[in-house]
């Protein structure tokens, strides 16, 4: 998609990929992986990974529930961020690293289903 995309309702997708804006509205709610040119989230929700080629901004009431790659990111007060963050010009070439060092995940056995951990 090239295309700025807008959300203003719930939306739940494997992945939102875009070389324009994806803007999330003060009731929009995004699950899905993020990539686009550039993300502003208005007070809305997103629950996945965002990576972006331009700034992320996080306005007044704004939830982000993933991690964040981007050039960079301009947060309001008083937001929800639960992730982890990669900022500045190599951005995404630091994720890559970071993520290239980490152990990779264990398989689940076969006929079992993973389990979920609760703190």
């Amino acid at each position: 998609m090239t295309s700025d995309v807008e959300i203003n309702e719930y939306c739940a997708k494997i992945e939102m990929w875009t070389a324009g804006v994806v803007t999330v509205g003060k009731k929009g709610t995004l699950i899905a992986e993020v990539r686009a040119e550039s993300v502003v989230v208005k007070g809305g929700e997103i629950k996945g990974p965002v990576t972006s080629r331009g700034p992320v901004t996080l306005e007044k009431g704004s939830r982000i529930f993933g991690n964040i790659t981007a050039p960079s990111l301009a947060i309001v007060e008083s937001q929800h961020l639960v992730g982890m963050i990669v900022t500045g010009p190599r951005a995404a070439e630091l994720l890559a690293e970071i993520e290239a060092s980490m152990p990779p995940k264990p398989a689940p056995a076969p006929g079992k289903a993973p389990s979920a951990k609760v703190a």
